[in-house]
């Protein structure tokens, strides 16, 4: 299979700004200093990041990149003008990593690109592969490219309350969840540049994280969610503008403040905000998103459910649940089949993945 380059299309709103140019053009690094400012000025930066973003575009001329649009380059500066060594650092870090994950590959995988007018082209997600539709039952996540912040960002929604961390470790899943990981994140990161580039300025997405079912066990496995972390802190820089915890207990705020330093930058930790059940205004409020236009799980009036209940080969279903009148506690079986556990009480048979080879 022919693979292609993760510059947009032609006929997408990037694709005229990331073509080989003439030195005459105003989007040509080798020109007077007039022009050069006149250049990006006009792609949205502001006075202050013009001359940083200038330097780094120098930085990586004759570079195989397809992040090198001023408004992109000034991401890696994360909001400081000064930080364009820290900047040099992270371009060359992630120049290095997208073919390392082959990340062509990867979205072929994961999903296709629509040219559709509203909203902006972008990355759909829709497993293309055998193997890659086993895979996204257990996925926890979506961009949801047709939902928008007041701003016009997208937003980006994880349910991981319904993520099954321990069964993703005890069949040896993670690095299979990785995969769609990256897809949503780039799907998000690529969508929020389409909009940049319409909007002439910088454009961050909303995450909203579904916390309910989340237990004290997820500790034990701070190393994997770091992982996850990762490939966002590293790579995709100044991409949110708020990310807003749900649904959670009033024990979570001690879980987070032991968790959320490892996992997220300190840069980062400043934009969360942490609700509880009734979140409805309180998201409207830090994230700019209508309670009314959430997917249906969260009680608005979206169709897509992010998780499903159960995943294709589910061969039990979860049962009712009974409380000892000693202790009042949920009383689980005593023992469950080997396999991945989509929730709770939900198996799906061991190797089901591994049936699917590519």
């Amino acid at each position: 299979m022919q693979l292609f380059s993760l510059r947009p299309p032609q006929g997408c709103a990037l694709a005229g700004a990331l073509q080989p140019i003439g030195a005459n053009s105003i989007w040509s690094v080798n020109q007077s200093a007039d022009l050069l400012y006149d250049r990006l000025l006009q792609a949205g930066l502001s006075m202050d990041f013009v001359a940083p973003v200038s330097e780094l575009e120098r930085f990586i001329q004759g570079w195989d990149f397809d992040l090198d649009d001023p408004l992109t380059l000034a991401r890696f500066l994360l909001g400081n003008p000064a930080s364009v060594e820290e900047a040099k650092l992270r371009l060359e870090e992630c120049r290095a990593w997208r073919p390392q994950v082959d990340l062509p590959r990867l979205m072929q995988r994961w999903g296709y690109w629509t040219t559709a007018e509203k909203p902006p082209p972008h990355w759909v997600w829709q497993p293309q592969t055998p193997r890659a539709a086993a895979v996204a039952p257990y996925f926890f996540g979506r961009c949801c490219p047709e939902l928008r912040t007041q701003s016009g960002g997208p937003v980006l929604v994880l349910r991981l309350g319904a993520f099954d961390l321990e069964g993703a470790l005890r069949e040896n899943l993670v690095e299979e969840l990785m995969e769609p990981w990256i897809f949503m994140v780039e799907q998000t990161f690529q969508l929020c540049r389409e909009v940049a580039f319409e909007k002439k300025r910088l454009v961050k997405l909303a995450c909203i994280v579904d916390i309910e079912g989340v237990s004290f066990t997820w500790l034990q496995h701070l190393s994997v969610l770091q992982q996850f972390a990762k490939a966002i802190n590293r790579h995709y820089p100044e991409m949110a503008q708020t990310l807003t915890v749900i649904r959670a207990p009033h024990i979570f705020t001690w879980l987070w403040e032991v968790a959320a330093p490892l996992l997220l930058e300190e840069m980062t930790l400043k934009k969360v905000a942490i609700l509880g059940h009734d979140f409805r205004e309180g998201l409207a409020a830090h994230a700019g998103v209508a309670a009314a236009e959430l997917p249906s799980f969260l009680g608005g009036g979206g169709e897509e459910e992010l998780v499903p209940d159960c995943p294709p080969g589910c061969t039990t279903r979860r049962p009712e649940r009974r409380r000892t009148r000693r202790s009042q506690r949920i009383r689980r079986p005593a023992s469950r089949p080997a396999g991945l556990c989509h929730r709770d009480f939900c198996f799906s048979p061991a190797g089901l993945v591994d049936n699917y080879k590519e």
